[in-house]
């Protein structure tokens, strides 16, 4: 005969539910360097005609995927803000990335983001470009987080 009487009832875990890639990019890169007074923080901003673009927790979403940018070179070049599974062909990704002039055959694209003077890491820049090729989704977690913590300049 078996008693299980002494031992202890262990509760149920879960496992943490990791943050959406997107959901990163906004709290780790967007919020703090792009939606900021002067740049993307509303439509409001004095450069909002230029640009169009609002990168704001709630609104930048729906701003960059799948959408036209205005810069005319971009237009002719049929980039959109966020393509959907192509890094090369997102806007966005150009912007970031500073080395730009190997990657689109020199073609100017208006001035590198963010203007704070600062490029952004290579790896933060390569956490983007993955969370492109993986379909740009809303939710889900898609690239790497430990990219995030790399602090390697990019320029």
């Amino acid at each position: 005969m078996t008693f299980n009487a002494c031992k202890k009832n262990e509760e149920p875990t879960t496992a943490p539910v990791a943050k959406a890639s997107f959901e990163l990019i906004q709290e780790r890169i967007f919020t703090p360097t792009c939606a900021t007074s002067g740049c993307h923080a509303s439509e409001q901003e004095s450069t909002f005609s230029q640009h169009g673009l609002v990168l704001a927790t709630g609104k930048s979403y729906d701003y960059l995927f799948n959408k036209d940018p205005k810069n005319q070179n971009a237009v002719e070049d049929k980039l959109k803000r966020v393509l959907p599974y192509f890094s090369l062909q997102s806007l966005l990704f150009h912007k970031l990335n500073w080395e730009g002039g190997a990657h689109h055959g020199g073609k100017s694209y208006g001035t590198p983001m963010p203007l704070n003077g600062k490029a952004l890491y290579k790896g933060q820049i390569e956490f983007i470009r993955r969370w492109i090729e993986a379909g740009a989704p809303r939710t889900g977690a898609v690239a790497d987080t430990v990219l995030l913590a790399d602090k390697t300049p990019s320029f």
